[in-house]
């Protein structure tokens, strides 16, 4: 049954006496700051399923007849100067498009696109209705401007209308802005999201324009519902319309994605299997058995990367300080031991991962490029990069140290403020970046030499400052080991056998495993949970578990941070542990709470993340570890050999009231059991640095 076009206002009427009669009164009160009305499909086909199937036939109308009633109303109300806005919601699935789906049968329908804002012009005005004024005789007439793209002027000064009768040729017309009827207009460029292109595809883009109170909403990297109907303008060439057209789409609503990891679903059924699976006890085994089964072993490493996906809770201070929550990791390990597998497997599992490596990665790519807008007068606007579009998710960075320094730079701010200062091509803005950021490092010899003056840390092209910001840092050698050798070759070779030939599935003679497996849920029989069902499983502790430390929790946190201070290190200046460390600590503490869905962090989480923290700390550097290490670059017995040889070229200075010469230097430096080679080098970095000079020549030394 069609609905005919008059009878639409009155449908719209009683529709919006029955459901929004307080919401009306709201807007009312708050006008002009709210100037919408947010209207449900799913009231709209509770209330009458054919009015509802009008709408996402006929948008323009309905969208008409619904601002008319809702005018009327507010008028009946006594506000009859507000301009207020019916926002239809929510549409039906079959509704739903993606950008790469637009054909020519969705024009003059109402959709709805999933996407991630990209670009956003500024907002400007634009003629909605246009007073033009004749110069022969001063009659002003009204063109009504229904394209975005041309003015249209009127063709004759109308006699009828009381004007001079003259056409376009014969006379002028001038619009007259301040009688013209004037809206906010703003393009947006929408992307399809990332996680549902297919490989070696470009993601596609589709231009948009908001009018209204919908111009001005959104930032780049936002993700975003956009409802509207499509229109098309032909493209132009040499100044003649071709034709071929240029797909637009008028956003008619949006629902902003504001609650955090929203684009997962999670059934009901899938929250009890969830909230089952929380109540086993070896859940924390479970799960990290469940990160890259493929990869054999690493159960320390797998165990932190699980309570990076949970992440411990961003939360603010009195004073606005915000605390971060998300736990960064750094991988640093030889070639071949599965960095890049765990790193991109990370990126897939995790609600909003994105995979980057250093090389393809610039500081824009990463945080946000300045782009010449050719829609909009070669305008700079700014495009969201990958951490900005990674926000509340996971970032996995591949190749961290092959990035360009300047590049690496931009690191500093993103990891610790978890924001992004933009100033760029006069334009200036803050992003937020609240990632968890996983990255994966080489070293700068091929191999790590354990047996070096150099520092693990050192032994990578990356500087102490960034490494320091990383909560955990992993050292991945590859050590040749009889027995695990065999359970890592029997590991692979089983792999390889039970996997599925790539060009079979392309064909479609052979499923997908990855595809078929990814709705088990529970793999009983290898003690895994699958892809799918973790990533819910994050999304849903995410978003609804915030758990704070118990007092005992607390006090072993404290204990164990005291204790090590107060151990120290090898050397007078070092320190065992530093304040950062404490804030690790109690975020792998949250996280490990989470994973239980628990609200509160017991002495268990306390002691498993102590037990995780003690790990990495020993493997990197042994016993005796030194927070001075990582920062200085150098051991400390590099450190201590250094002080002994400056204090002997002071004391021999102080005492002579000369230059020491340099015989003397390295006589005094044997006693102290520094070989005559090694204090002659350092000697050399000394003076190099500054900290020495030889004011005689080379055998005469003297302290700056």
């Amino acid at each position: 049954m069609t609905i005919q076009e008059f009878d639409l206002p009155a449908r719209w009427r009683s529709l919006l006496l029955d459901n929004y009669s307080e919401a009306i009164h709201n807007l009312e009160v708050s006008w002009p700051d709210v100037q919408s009305l947010e209207v449900s499909y799913r009231d709209i086909e509770a209330f009458d399923p054919d009015f509802a199937l009008s709408i996402v036939e006929e948008p323009e109308n309905n969208t008409q007849a619904a601002n008319q009633a809702l005018g009327l109303l507010l008028s009946e109300l006594g506000s009859p100067r507000i301009v207020a806005f019916v926002r239809i919601i929510e549409l039906p699935s079959d509704a739903h498009r993606t950008v790469r789906q637009l054909r020519s049968e969705d024009l003059g329908l109402m959709i709805s696109v999933d996407a991630i804002a990209t670009k956003i012009g500024r907002v400007l005005p634009r003629t909605y209705e246009g007073s033009f004024v004749c110069v022969a005789c001063g009659h002003s007439t009204r063109v009504s401007q229904p394209n975005e793209q041309e003015l249209i002027e009127p063709i004759e000064c109308f006699e009828v209308d009381g004007g001079c009768g003259r056409r376009k040729g014969q006379t002028r017309f001038v619009q007259r802005v301040e009688e013209s009827i004037l809206i906010d207009t703003q393009f947006i460029e929408l992307q399809e999201p990332p996680e549902n292109l297919r490989g070696g595809v470009q993601p596609e883009r589709i231009l948009c324009i908001a009018e209204h109170d919908i111009a001005g909403q959104l930032n780049p990297g936002d993700r975003v519902t956009a409802n509207g109907m499509l229109f098309v303008r032909s493209q132009r060439k040499s100044g003649k319309d071709t034709p071929i057209f240029d797909i637009f789409m008028r956003i008619h609503s949006i629902q902003r994605e504001s609650i955090p990891l929203e684009e997962i679903q999670i059934s009901d059924e899938e929250e009890r299997e969830i909230k089952e699976l929380s109540r086993r006890d070896d859940i924390h085994k479970l799960l990290t058995n469940s990160i890259a089964p493929s990869i054999f072993g690493m159960d320390k490493q797998k165990e932190t990367l699980m309570l990076q996906l949970f992440g411990g809770v961003a939360s603010k201070a009195k004073d606005g300080t915000r605390l971060r929550g998300d736990i960064h990791i750094l991988l640093m390990g030889d070639p071949g031991v599965a960095k890049s597998q765990l790193l991109s497997y990370m990126s897939q599992i995790s609600p909003r991962g994105r995979f980057t490596s250093g090389q393809s990665a610039s500081a824009a790519g990463l945080t946000a490029a300045a782009v010449q807008d050719s829609a909009a007068d070669g305008r700079w606007t700014l495009e969201a990069g990958a951490l900005a579009l990674a926000d509340l998710g996971l970032a996995a960075i591949d190749e961290f140290d092959k990035m360009n320094e300047n590049d690496r730079s931009s690191m500093h701010e993103a990891m610790e403020q978890q924001r992004i200062s933009i100033s760029k091509a006069g334009i200036n803005a803050t992003l937020s970046t609240r990632c968890a950021i996983l990255a994966a490092a080489n070293p700068k010899a091929g191999r790590f030499q354990s047996v070096s003056e150099i520092p693990f840390t050192q032994q990578i092209n990356l500087k102490p400052a960034l490494i320091s910001r990383f909560d955990v840092i992993w050292l991945l050698t590859d050590q040749p080991e009889a027995d695990h050798d065999t359970m890592i070759a029997n590991h692979i070779m089983t792999n390889r056998a039970n996997s599925t030939p790539e060009i079979l599935i392309d064909q479609g003679s052979a499923v997908d495993p990855s595809k078929s497996s990814a709705n088990d849920g529970l793999d009983e029989d290898k003690g895994i949970v699958n892809r799918e069902l973790i990533r819910k499983y994050v999304a849903f502790a995410k978003r609804t578990i915030h758990p704070i430390l118990s007092s005992d929790a607390q006090n072993l946190l404290r204990e164990y941070y005291v204790e090590t201070r107060r151990k120290g290190g090898e050397s007078h200046d070092s320190i065992a542990i530093s304040a950062r460390a404490i804030e690790g600590l109690y975020r792998l503490a949250q996280a490990s709470a989470r994973v239980r869905l628990s609200d509160e962090a017991t002495i268990e989480d306390a002691e498993r993340s102590i037990r995780l923290t003690k790990t990495w700390r020993h493997e990197l550097m042994g016993e005796n570890f030194d927070e001075t290490t990582l920062q200085s670059g150098k051991k400390a017995t590099a450190r201590n050999r250094e002080r002994i040889v400056l204090e002997i070229v002071r004391r021999i200075h102080a005492e002579t009231g000369d230059v020491a010469s340099l015989n003397d230097v390295l006589t005094e430096a044997g006693r102290s059991d520094i070989s005559r080679d090694v204090a002659e080098d350092l000697i050399d970095v000394l003076c190099r640095d500054g900290r020495l000079m030889r004011p005689g020549g080379y055998e005469t030394l003297q302290p700056v």
